[in-house]
């Protein structure tokens, strides 16, 4: 016996099932985080010899019967045809035989008739001695029809007989020269096989000679034969029933062995194999599923090892995951979930159960509304659904105010009519749902802690840079002769002059940097009090162009200010929301060369209000796009430091942006401008 050769394999689970399970309910196996699904539709399990209960026939049946079928019908074809083909050729070589005895007949008929035409019934003796040689009826018939000599019949009983003249082998033999006839006989009462010749001497017709032989010794020989062949051909099917069940038998059993082992191996017995015993096409078949076999149970093996990999992840990342069909149920929860979620646990019983399975029994099942009732999780959940997006929010978990955790959800559908099946769900065409959760409330703390110190240093700052503003003020307007001396020459004056001016300068600055360190710091840790009023954005057009015009005309930069008065009004912190147009018109004119446009315009689209401040600048490189918003980030550290600025304008102005509910975001081409967006909620618009 060959069989194919097994690699070796290490199987955790000697009694696998093969059950469709969910994206992390799968790799953690049996687990109690994870969740087995079986199939939801029982008719695709597989039925062993039936189909819904209705009885199968075995292949070793049909394959037999389907043999004998085949052997049954060439045999029934052969009988009838060999039958009909030897009963012609029997049939021809009787006629053959009559034909020769007629000849033959005719010849001695000749020798012993009288030269005249006159005969007697003495010719009777002669035909009877020459149908007792032949072994058949012989009739001598004269040109009127008048029997002159009969085998069957003798003296008196000749003159008796009937005028065979019309008789229908007379007349062919007259016409044809000789005539053949199957028919019964009136004179005998029996039917007869006739054959009749002409007897002509130098051309003058003296009779007709005719032999017969009866039918029933023909019929007896077709039978005689139609008999052995039906011997023949009962023995032939004999033979083929018995090579039928044999050649079934030799077919059927790889099939039974392969039936079994794929049994066996759906039970769970992966080291099943199938016995090869042939080099035939079953015999590849057999080995090419036992190499098959090898393959899927190595494949088993390295799913078990990763399984036991994402679980030992899974149960020991903080993150907490969260998997959920499309009932909102809980399919898979990790502990880091249970912690975070506070989901709750099961009592503790005293059976042989474990925790983790009672823990299960908590709430796998079971809707998250009934375990989790925070509405921003919900809201998210219907988010995810309605859009067919990831959704990602931030969710209090304690009673601080600030979020400690970012929650992202991630919606999972199967592909349908094909296609990549990789993160397929567990119910077909049902939706589920991935839950992410990260626990932010360390770095919620860390920037707490950066937040107060930044506030502290400021103030603690902010006292002596007053000083210094204050003493380089006194200095530059007081009279510098008195305060000097008279030794104090006008060069000294103008360079003590200059160097004042400078103290006042970087004084300045540092005090706007103070300034917008605590802005900032208010804005983040939300101490920032909104007095929000309806407002139309033409509200900030005059006072934006008191603050820019001397700046607008000394770099030749035009400002075009388009917000038709059909918009809605904006519910705004007018002082707070002016920064945000001073910061952005501030940037857009650094960073537009002379002759520049800067446009400010606005339109309604769905809910938002969407503001646009749009420049004709040298725009901005795409690799620093994404960090525009970060605090003291500069895209040209060169020039933002010739032209001024804290590098903290457009985080101040994000933060304003965030705490009136928009959002702000920027598009961008290098060397042609830059184009921010600020969207704000529609006053109807509960924020």
């Amino acid at each position: 016996m060959e069989t194919a050769p097994t690699e070796p394999v290490m199987s955790t689970h000697p009694e696998t099932r093969f059950e469709s399970t969910s994206l992390i309910g799968s790799a953690v196996g049996n687990r109690a985080y994870g969740v087995r699904y079986e199939h939801p539709h029982p008719k695709t399990r597989v039925k062993s010899m039936s189909l819904m209960g209705a009885p199968v026939m075995s292949i070793r049946i049909q394959l037999t019967l389907s043999y004998i079928g085949i052997v049954l019908l060439v045999l029934f074809a052969m009988y009838l045809y060999l039958g009909a083909t030897l009963k012609a050729s029997l049939s021809s070589r009787i006629t053959g035989e009559l034909e020769v005895q007629a000849a033959l007949s005719r010849e001695f008929l000749l020798d012993e008739l009288p030269q005249t035409a006159r005969f007697t019934y003495e010719i009777d003796t002669l035909v009877d001695r020459l149908g007792k040689t032949g072994g058949m009826r012989l009739t001598f018939i004269d040109v009127n029809g008048h029997v002159w000599g009969d085998t069957e019949r003798d003296g008196a009983e000749l003159h008796a007989m009937d005028n065979h003249l019309n008789r229908p082998e007379v007349q062919a033999a007259l016409e044809q020269g000789r005539g053949l006839r199957d028919r019964y006989s009136t004179t005998t009462q029996t039917e007869f096989r006739y054959f009749a010749v002409p007897v002509e001497r130098e051309g003058k017709l003296l009779g007709i000679c005719r032999v017969a032989l009866p039918m029933k010794a023909v019929n007896s020989a077709i039978f005689n034969l139609w008999r052995m062949l039906l011997l023949v051909s009962a023995a032939g099917f004999l033979l083929a029933i018995l090579f039928s069940i044999f050649t079934a038998g030799a077919i059927v059993k790889p099939i039974e062995n392969l039936t079994q082992t794929t049994q066996s191996l759906a039970a769970g017995k992966i080291n099943s194999r199938v016995p090869v015993n042939s080099s035939n096409e079953l015999g590849q078949l057999s080995r090419n599923f036992n190499l098959m076999a090898n393959r899927v149970q190595g494949q088993i093996y390295r799913i078990s090892q990763e399984h036991q990999r994402l679980e030992t992840i899974l149960t020991n990342m903080n993150e907490g995951v969260l998997l959920l069909n499309g009932a909102y149920e809980v399919t898979y929860a990790n502990p880091a979930a249970i912690a975070m979620l506070t989901l709750p646990e099961a009592q503790r019983g005293t059976g042989p159960r474990s925790t983790e399975e009672e823990r299960d029994e908590a709430y796998i099942g079971r809707a998250l509304i009934e375990i989790n009732r925070k509405p921003e999780l919900q809201a998210l959940l219907k988010e995810a659904r309605d859009t067919g997006n990831v959704a990602f929010t931030e969710i209090r978990l304690g009673n601080l105010m600030e979020p400690e955790a970012e929650v992202t959800v991630v919606p999972i559908t199967t592909p349908e009519n094909g296609g990549d099946t990789s993160h397929q769900p567990i119910r077909t065409g049902e939706p589920e749902y991935l839950i992410v959760i990260h626990d932010v409330s360390q770095v919620r703390q860390l920037e707490r802690i950066r937040s107060d110190f930044v506030a502290n240093v400021s103030h603690e700052l902010r006292t002596p840079l007053t000083s210094i503003q204050g003493y380089a003020e006194t200095l530059l307007n007081s009279e510098f002769d008195s305060l000097a001396g008279p030794g104090l020459d006008a060069t000294a004056k103008k360079r003590r002059e200059e160097f004042l001016i400078k103290i006042l300068n970087h004084a300045a600055r540092l005090s706007r940097l103070v300034a917008d360190l605590l802005e900032l710091s208010r804005l983040e840790s939300g101490d920032v009090e909104l007095k929000r009023a309806p407002c139309h954005l033409n509200a900030f057009h005059e006072t934006i162009l008191d603050v820019f015009e001397p700046l607008l005309e000394e770099s030749g930069v035009v400002l075009v200010w388009n917000t038709p008065e059909t918009l809605p009004q904006a519910n705004v912190d007018k002082q707070l929301f002016m920064q945000v147009f001073v910061n952005l018109i501030d940037n857009a004119i650094k960073y537009t060369p002379d002759g520049g446009t800067i446009e400010v315009s606005a339109e309604v689209s769905d809910d938002e209000l969407i503001v646009y401040v749009k420049d004709t600048g040298i725009g901005i490189p795409l690799e620093s796009q994404s960090r525009v918003f970060e605090r003291f980030y500069r895209v040209d550290k060169g020039r933002a430091r010739e032209m001024g600025g804290t590098g903290l304008g457009l985080a101040i102005t994000k933060h304003i942006v965030l705490r009136h509910g928009g959002r702000i975001w920027l598009e961008s081409t290098l060397g042609e401008g830059t184009v921010f967006y600020v969207a704000l909620p529609n006053p109807g618009r509960r924020v």
